[in-house]
Parts: C-alpha cells; structure tokens; sequence
C-alpha cells in the first residue's frame, strides 16, 4: 500500500565553515564528529549564537525501507522549505538541487534507493553569508561559466536573508513510498458563477493505467459528499480535469467572504484493486481547501464578489523576537493573525517574503485577504536570477492559488534594475497559471520619503477584467505629523484631475522636485491606487527584549536607543517632562492622532481604493509597529478599530483653533462599507461639560448604499462667544440608530490684533523690484522680515546686514530652508554656524513643546507639547541652539536612532540688532488663520 513516512526528528548536522565539504566527498564519505538536531531545523531558532561564516552546513538522515514486497519503483523525497540553496544526495548519488526558502520540491530516488538495506540522506543547505554576502551553489554550470557564487542582490531570497542567519531545513520532510499509481498534486479553480469547482488532479502512473477515483468533497456546514470516477490514464504521469458540481447550494452559506470565510476541502485517492470479498484500499489521499469568490481590479477599485470593498490593511512584518515567522514553525502564528483581523484590518501585505502555506490557512479560515508578496526586493537584473525568478514564481502560485485569502500578487517592492527591465516579462508569466487575480508589479511606484524627497518607478498592475495595464498602480507617501487643514485637503483631494486649482502645500510637501513633478504623474494616473503610510514611532512602555542569534546586537541597540531616550527626558534644562512615561504618553497621542488624521484624509479621497498603514509589530529598532517584536499590544486598539471602522462620517480640512463668533468650515465624507441604507449625519457643538450648544444634519444627496464613497461637501458651523475648549462631535446614524461617532477638538481663543503687529513689521517678500526693497530697508519698521533669504541679490543682502548690524534692527526669518542655512554658513558677517534636521516625524517620533518659562504658553492656552491642535504653525525642520539665544519653543526628534534636539524660536545677537530665527509656518496664514495671528502678534511683541 502507498503511504507517507515523515524523516522529520533526529538529523546529523555539521558546519561546513571552511568551504571544505564538496571537496572532501562529505554527501558519500559522512564526517565525524556531528550534532544531532531535531527537523525541521531552523539556524537562528536552534542556537544562541552563529558565528558569521556559518552559512553552509550538511545534514544527515539515515532510514531503511523494510518491507520491500509493498514497495513498487515510486518512491520519492518532498521537502516542504529549505533555505535557501539546497543539494541532495541519497547514498553518495546526486538527486537533483533546488532554490528558493518558500516553496516545496519533490525529487526522485529511482536510481539510488536500497529497499530493505539502510539508507543515508544527505542535504547539503547553503544561505546567504554575511562575512561574503553571497549565496554558494557549491558547483560550476555545464557551460563552464563560473556561477558557483550568486550576490542576495541577483536572486529572489527577499528581506529575510537581511535577518541573518535565516537558513536550515525550516520544513517536513517526507518519503513518498507509492503504489502502481497515486496521486501527486491536485489543483482547483471554483467557479462561482456555475456554482460549480474545476479540478485538475496530477497523477503519477504508468502507461495505460486504470483505476477507480474516490473524491470526497466537505461544505462549509462540515456535510462530507462522496464521489467516484472511473478513470484510465493512457499516458505515463497523467493529468485530468473534473468538473463537480455543488450540492446544497446556497450563496450566503457557500461563498467566501471576510466576514463568511465559508470553506470547501475535496480530498482525492486512488482505490487500489484488493482480493475478492474485501473491502477496496485506498492510496494516501491529497487534500486541498477552497473557497467560491471572486476579487477583482477595476480601473483601481478593488471588488469581493461583486461588490467595491475599501481596502484597510496593514503590513505584516514577520520577523519575530526569536526567528521563526518566516516560518511555519511558530506557535503563537495564529493568535497573532487573529489579533490582526480582531482590529478591524481587512487585508495585510506579506512584506519582503511570502506568507506561509500554514499562515495562509488561517487567513482563509478567519476571512482575511492577503496580498502576498513574492521576495523580489531590489534585485539586480541577471540571466540566472530572472531564471530562477520565474521558476519560483511559477512553484509559488501554482501551490497557493487555491487559497481564497489571496487578493493578489505582489512581484516585490522597493525594486532596482530587475524590476524595471523584467517586469512585464513576470507579470506575463502569473497570468497562464493563475487567472482570476490582480498582479501588481512594484507594490510601491510612488514614494515621497520622511524628507520630502521624491521618486517614483514604473509601478504596474494587471487587473482580471480588462486587459489595459496601469501604471502607477500604489503610492507610499510619509506625509508629517500633525497635517494642517491646507495639508488634510491636499491628501484628500490629490489626483483629483477635476479639481484644477488643488496646490501642493509648502509644509511638509515643500520638495520642488515633488512640486514639479505632480501633475506629470497626475496625467499618467488613469486609475485609483492603493496608499502606504509609514506609521510613527511608538515606543513599548520598556525595552523589547530580543533571544536568538541576532539578541547581542539588537538588543544592545534597542537599549541605547531607550537609555538616549531617558537621558534626554531627565535633563531638567532640555526637558519639560518628569518621566519617560509621561514623554512616551505625549508620543502616542500625537502620533497616533496624525497618523489618524492623515488616514482619515486618505479615507475622504475618492481616488484612493485603500490603504496599508506600516507596520503590525516593531522589529528591533524600528518601533513604528502596532505591537512591539514579541507580537504584544502596545495597548493601540481604539486606534486600529477607528482606522478599520467600515463605516464612519470622515472630517477633513479642519483647523481646531478658531476665535470667538467665527466661521468653521470643514469637509464632510461618508465612508459605507457596510452599504446603510436610511442614513442621517448628525454635527453637534459641544461645550467642555459634553454640553450640546448646537446640532445641524446632513443628509446624502442620493442614496447612501449605492456608493462606498459619498462626498458630503463643506459643513460650517459659527464658534461660540466664549473662549476655552469645545468637541465637535460627528455622529452617524441608520434607521435613527446611532452607528458611530467621533470627536474632533475645537479651541477657541481671543482675537489677536495682528494688523497692529504686522504695522510694526516691514514684510521684503511683499516688494518685487529692488529699489523698492532697498527704500523699504530704509523705512522706520525696527523689525525686517524675509522668508526667501537665498533668494535676494547680493545687493540686498548687503543691505540687509547692514541696517541689523549696524542700525540696530531686527531681522526675522521665516522658515529657514536648506539654502538659507547654507548662505548665512558662507557668510562672513554671521559667526554662528547652524545647523538643521527635518521634525516631520515619519517613521520616527518628533514633539515641538516650550519651555517651561516661555512666554508663548498663553498663546497656546497654557500647553507646553503642541499637538495637532497647534498643526498650522508647526515647523517641518528645527535649528541648533546658537550660542547666546534666548530660546522661546523646542523640539526633539529621534532620527535614525539618535536623539536631536533643536530649536524652533530664538533669538541671537547680531551686531548693534538682532536676528530672530522663526521656524513656525506663520506668515502664509496671517488674517486667515487664528493661531497663526497670535503666534506672529505674541513673536512681535517680543521684539
């Protein structure tokens, strides 16, 4: 009888650190002085410390096959995942190699097997090495070209090869002992139009072979439906195609969907032909799970059976504290997942590897979607990496499309030259195997980075139902913390071609580059794209502690990052906090507030299909994860589950300080997920207490469950007489029941005389000719201001310096850039030296406060952290202290895992005047903007 035996337990290992094992005949010749180790067997899983040219190693198994008289010729070796390049040999005899740690292989053993004599396995497995950082193949082609050695650069190994030393034999391995005939593989494609599945079952036979079929088919209801097919396979390892209809039909219960992840398994065996009067033996069956759906890409919106679904995802790093995500090989995988789907997420991105089959499972199980990502991660272009690209690709689908989790393929992100000269070739070669999913090609085309720095690639997608390709597909954008209302529109409007008049804003997105190369891109975009949004950092409330091979280096890390930290907090002239839990408390509310608002914004636009927010869990020293390494909860559900929630009234362009009796506009987006049908918003104005001071409802021109996307346009309400601190609260309702609510802040504050305060000031920008300018120096305004400092002739320059200088006024400049910073360096006359970072705060954290003696308090109610309510004014780079400042704001920023204080307001001595450096985005919102006007009344006071 056919059957399966698991070679999974006690193996015989040895480094081969000195590249000596081919040479001296290890697979025929079995060295001593061996360990025994228990596969599957995973490098950094199994020891405590790697030395960095362990990245090859043998392994042993020795087996014997007793019963030779229910053994035919079929008998073969599947192995489940080896990383990354393995070589196997059964008893001194090559069987064959195999790359690529993602997917399984199967070899055969014909011409080296001993039935009923001992056997010995030997598997030669080489990874990545970190000392040569190349990957040993450990032999030379046919050809004679030296291709022995391949960089991680030139091959699909993805980001896990950076978390060395990923390697060793991670998964089962089986010996196939089969009969005359059995099955090899089965394939399904359910067709949920025909209510019906197809199924391709892989046979491996001899000629002319006849038999009868057993299929057994379970529904969702766990109801087990027998069938049988006579079958004859006329050629050796036959295929053949089943159509099998489903009994019991009924959609609600027999389609799958996030929220009825309903599952089918079919299982298939050949009856093997027994003695008369006995009961038919079976060989061992193959079993695949499926599920009936449908998720399709049209012109960018995203449908699940039919149906527009607005994409929340998140990314689903797996690294883990001990190794072993990239693995089946983890208990804690499907709490984890759980964990993902209970936050509200609908879809993860597998980030720099695929997940594995096991993962998959139970994303098809809890009715999560998956992008799964093939590890393609800014490879070079060579003929043996495209080779073996295509290879994996292939392996990869064809042994996971039947997972109904899966939404689409991703060939990689952050692609080079391998991407770019290749990628139609890859997408071409998903579409014979798998052709009822989108294929995206570069995950991320579009990416403006923490710094405004922008790039772009020639990010593809190939959707199901038309055959037009579109470009520029998803974006990733880090867009800065605390957005403005100028900042909240543009994200919520961009790509809009109709809106004609949209600005790139200054702050934030000040890149000239980005600027300049807007609207290009703009008319290249034909369709809606998926947004990635790098969160901030959020840091556990202590230090992760990391175990495995990687714990030394990592965990050091991770504690000077936190002791930098605290070192900051508990000096008493930098900081205004008392402890670090105070300062990590500030951190989260900010950064969880923007990165809300700049979702929210996101949310409102009608030309993005989704978004994924980076990243589920940290990973050693990037803390931007919703959970820290270990995959515990940094306490952020209410976060997640308001992000997630599939239907909620969306505000945007909303500036949270006002004046007493002034107008407050904003926008208003319903986002309906949940397609509700009889749908009332209702905006209320609430006082301190919760009071209710004033309600207005809005009500969808159409009706609200044709779209998923309604736009409810801008809804003004008056602010009241008195000062202090108001909500205003968002409430929707279906059928009169209250569905979700959410609040946003709203200040209001007495009425700054900023016409006085600018009559004092003579404003150089106002002027374009220069003898008007060099008049204006000479006027009677003590206080000169310029916030294009690089950009006046040398002229006016000389100028400038001299009236500060020499006639003792004050000079007030406004937002230093680069340029600016790089001119006063140059200078003679400026004797300081200054010096500049970027506070956007992607990716990292960046609080702007004042000191506790600062006079600026009252203009933000006495708060010394300024938050979003203060996002008008807030500086995208702060300065160094100079020596002889009077400083009036700060700032400090964790940058690439150092902490950098500056300086938002201070003032310097120069000559018989002095310069006042302003790095608050004041001056384009005088007289349109409340806090703007106090913050410019309150600096001119000062001088």
């Amino acid at each position: 009888m056919s059957k399966i035996i698991s070679l999974d337990g006690d193996w015989q290992m040895i480094w081969d650190t000195e590249d000596t094992g081919i040479s001296n005949r290890w697979y025929a010749t079995y060295p001593e002085k061996t360990q025994t180790v228990s596969v599957p067997h995973i490098w950094e899983r199994a020891f405590d410390k790697l030395l960095m040219a362990q990245d090859c190693a043998f392994y042993f198994k020795r087996f014997t096959i007793d019963d030779e008289k229910q053994v035919t010729k079929r008998i073969f070796l599947r192995f489940e995942k080896i990383a990354t390049h393995a070589t196997i040999w059964l008893n001194g005899k090559l069987l064959g190699d195999h790359f690529g740690a993602y997917t399984s292989f199967v070899i055969e053993t014909q011409k080296a097997i001993k039935l009923g004599e001992e056997n010995i396995l030997c598997i030669r497995v080489a990874n990545m090495g970190a000392t040569n950082s190349r990957i040993d193949f450990g032999r030379e082609s046919k050809e004679g070209a030296n291709d022995r050695y391949a960089h991680p650069g030139e091959m699909p190994v993805g980001l896990p090869w950076s978390q060395y030393p990923y390697g060793g034999i991670c998964g089962h391995v089986d010996l196939i002992l089969g009969n005359a005939a059995f099955i090899s593989d089965i394939h399904v494609e359910p067709d949920m139009d025909q209510e019906r599945v197809s199924v391709e079952a892989f046979f491996n036979n001899p000629r002319g072979y006849q038999s009868r079929l057993r299929i057994l088919m379970k529904n969702p209801n766990g109801d087990v439906y027998e069938f049988f097919k006579d079958i004859k396979l006329e050629k050796e390892n036959a295929t053949q195609k089943f159509l099998l209809g489903i009994k019991d039909w009924k959609k609600d219960k027999c389609v799958w969907s996030p929220e009825r992840p309903n599952l089918f398994a079919i299982e298939m065996q050949l009856e093997i032909k027994g003695a008369k009067g006995k009961a038919p033996e079976y060989t061992f069956p193959v079993v695949k799970t499926f599920g009936f759906r449908k998720f399709d890409c049209l012109k960018g919106d995203y449908y699940i059976n039919d149906s527009i679904v607005k994409l929340m995802g998140v990314s689903y790093n797996q690294q883990w504290s001990e190794g072993g995500l990239w693995t089946d090989q983890n208990p804690a995988l499907e709490k984890d997942l759980n964990a993902v789907k209970a936050a509200g997420f609908n879809v993860i991105r597998s980030c720099g590897a695929p997940l594995s089959s096991t993962a998959l499972d139970i994303c098809d199980k809890i009715g999560l979607f998956v992008f799964q990502e093939f590890p393609i991660h800014t490879m070079r272009s060579t003929a043996q990496g495209l080779e073996i690209t295509k290879k994996l690709i292939n392996d990869m689908v064809r042994d996971q499309h039947n997972h109904p989790c899966i939404a689409a393929w991703i060939l990689g992100s952050e692609n080079g030259t391998f991407m770019l000269q290749n990628g139609n070739k890859l997408l071409n070669a998903i579409s014979p195997i798998d052709t009822c999913r989108p294929a995206i090609s570069n995950f991320n085309s579009i990416y403006l980075d923490n710094e405004a720095n922008f790039h772009k690639d020639t990010g593809k997608i190939i959707p199901v139902s038309i055959d037009r390709i579109s470009q520029y597909a998803t974006m990733r954008v880090n867009p800065r913390l605390n957005p403005s209302a100028a900042y909240t529109h543009y994200l919520a409007h961009m790509l809009d071609k109709e809106d004609e008049e949209l600005m790139v804003p200054d702050t934030g997105l000040g890149d000239s580059h980005f600027q300049d190369e807007e609207e290009p891109i703009l008319n290249d975009i034909e369709n809606k794209v998926l947004v990635t949004l790098k969160n901030n950092t959020l840091f556990p409330k202590r230090a992760t502690t990391i175990a495995g091979p990687r714990s030394i280096k990592s965990q050091k890390a991770i504690k000077n990052e936190f002791k930098s930290v605290e070192t900051f907090v508990d000096d008493s002239k930098l900081s205004i906090w008392p402890n670090f839990e105070s300062f990590n408390a500030d951190v989260y509310r900010i950064a969880l507030k923007s990165k809300y608002d700049q979702i929210t914004a996101f949310q409102s636009n009608p030309q993005i299909s989704g978004f994924f927010l980076d990243q589920w869990a940290d990973n050693g020293t990037d803390f931007s994860g919703l959970n820290d390494e270990n995959r515990k909860s940094k306490g952020v559900q209410n976060f997640a589950r308001e992000i997630t929630t599939p239907s909620r009234v969306l505000i945007s362009e909303l500036e949270h300080v006002a004046t007493p009796q002034s107008e407050v506009s904003f926008q208003l987006t319903l986002l309906n997920n949940s397609r509700l049908e009889d749908v009332e918003i209702e905006v209320s104005l609430l006082d301190a207490k919760d009071k209710v001071l004033n309600t207005q409802k809005v009500m969808p021109e159409e009706p609200a469950e044709k779209k998923t996307l309604t736009q409810l346009g801008i809804c003004t309400l008056m602010a009241p007489r008195a000062t202090g601190l108001y909500k205003i609260k968002l409430t929707l309702k279906d059928c009169g029941k209250e569905i979700h609510s959410s609040y946003e802040d709203l200040i209001v504050i007495e009425q700054a005389d900023v016409k006085d305060a600018m009559s004092k000031v003579c404003f150089l920008d106002n002027y374009d000719e220069s003898s008007d300018v060099l008049a204006a120096l000479d006027g009677s305004e003590q206080i000169i201001f310029t916030a294009n400092l690089s950009s006046w002739p040398d002229e006016i320059l000389e100028k400038i310096i001299d009236v500060t200088k020499n006639g003792g006024k004050t000079l007030l400049l406004s937002d230093m850039t680069t340029e600016d910073i790089d001119l006063l360096n140059q200078s003679h006359n400026f004797e300081n030296k200054i010096e500049a970072h970027w506070t956007t705060g992607a990716n990292e954290f960046s609080l702007h406060y004042l000191p506790k003696d600062s006079p600026l308090l009252a203009v933000f109610g006495g708060n010394g952290v300024l938050d979003h309510n203060s996002a008008s004014a807030m500086p995208g780079i702060s300065l160094n202290e100079l020596a002889g400042a009077k400083v009036y704001a700060r700032s400090v920023t964790l940058k690439d895992g150092e902490i950098k204080t500056g300086v938002d307001l201070q003032l310097v001595p120069f000559g018989k005047g002095q310069i006042m450096f302003n790095q608050f985005s004041v001056i384009e919102g005088l007289e349109t903007n409340a806090l703007s006007d106090a913050l410019f009344t309150a600096i001119v006071n000062l001088l």
